[in-house]
């Protein structure tokens, strides 16, 4: 009977503890660091460009999208949400800090991890929801005629191309080699740090094409010296009707997309996390919020825990061998441990 009694009494109180962590404010960590005009230093002409466009493209996508999920959040749960942030130069100490050290939190993280960075996350916090996937463009430099993408590829079946890209474990990496599977064996990715910085690039002349996230390239769509030439998506977006898709251009199967999802502390209550992951499912099939995600340059699509923890295995397996590769070329990041810190990459990596 006392047995009994007492399992009585811890369910109410895990019932109790439960209800009082769903209604307590929430945090909203966003890892990525602030970025603006004052991350491009110099007076030359191209600087100042450089730094217009910038201007320009702020605030990013990112932040944009953060903010979206705030408010889905607020009005599902009808609790207080604050959004909080990396600061800048703040690393991968300082966004574990917050994933792990504020109680409740939610952490919203993107594709950009590493594979090691994914295999830490998850040992150190839970998959929550996938809420978001991400579309790649092929973007170059407008200089008069611009030609197809069919032609423009064909180069490099003859010379090195060199293709700059969100960074080494991006979508628009892993694209690059499913192109080559088109005797462009001349393709040579240029990892930057993010889409924009890609996008940099080909307005410096330094690669000639970018393969980037959608969101990145959206601000730049009417610009005068970038073009988007294709879509690596099944279908063409709302927001670009004139953008072929790789398969309308003579590459079938060149598909690629990057994703957003929200990550807990494992040691929140069962029922907690069931209450959030109802609120986003139930938020992310609204009409107004697919709408307003596609105005982004987002695809908005609700994945349950299990989902997120797929997209991130299969994401390991398929930068398991870039990860030696870099390894071997001395491009990693290791802790003192020779292993990976749960965040060392997320928290410098942007969309």
């Amino acid at each position: 009977m006392r047995i009994r009694l007492a399992a009585v009494c811890c369910g109410i109180l895990f019932c109790i503890d439960g209800a009082r962590a769903a209604d307590e404010p929430l945090t909203l960590i966003n890892p990525y660091p602030v970025t603006g005009a004052s991350d491009i230093a110099g007076t030359s002409i191209m600087s100042k460009a450089l730094r217009a466009m910038q201007t320009y493209a702020t605030p990013s996508t990112t932040d944009a999208l953060v903010q979206q999920l705030r408010r889905m959040l607020v009005a599902g749960l009808e609790v207080d949400v604050q959004v909080v942030r990396n600061p800048r130069g703040g690393g991968e100490a300082a966004a574990l800090s917050m994933a792990l050290n504020a109680e409740p939190a939610l952490l919203f993280a993107g594709s950009g991890l590493t594979a090691n960075s994914a295999l830490a996350a998850i040992g150190e916090l839970r998959p929550l929801a996938l809420v978001a996937q991400v579309p790649q463009v092929l973007v170059s430099f407008r200089n008069g005629d611009v030609p197809g993408v069919a032609e423009l590829l064909q180069q490099a079946h003859h010379r090195p191309l060199q293709i700059g890209t969100a960074g080494e474990r991006s979508a628009g990496q892993s694209l690059v080699g499913q192109l080559r599977q088109y005797r462009l064996q001349g393709l040579s990715p240029v990892a930057y740090n993010g889409g924009n910085g890609a996008l940099r690039g080909v307005l410096a002349r330094q690669v000639s094409l970018a393969l980037v996230p959608l969101p990145a390239a959206l601000p730049y769509a009417s610009n005068r010296k970038l073009h988007i030439q294709t879509l690596a998506a099944a279908s063409r977006h709302a927001l670009l009707p004139t953008v072929p898709t790789f398969a309308e251009a003579g590459f079938p199967g060149a598909t690629a997309s990057g994703w957003h999802g929200v990550f807990v502390s494992p040691l929140l209550p069962v029922a907690t996390i069931t209450r959030w992951q109802s609120v986003l499912a139930a938020a992310l099939r609204r009409e107004d919020a697919r709408q307003s995600w596609a105005a982004l340059g987002y695809i908005a699509e609700f994945g349950d825990a299990a989902t997120l923890n797929t997209v991130l295995s299969e994401q390991m397996r398929e930068q398991a061998p870039r990860s030696r590769d870099a390894a071997i070329a001395g491009r990693q990041c290791p802790d003192s441990s020779g292993g990976f810190t749960a965040l060392n990459i997320l928290s410098n990596v942007r969309s």
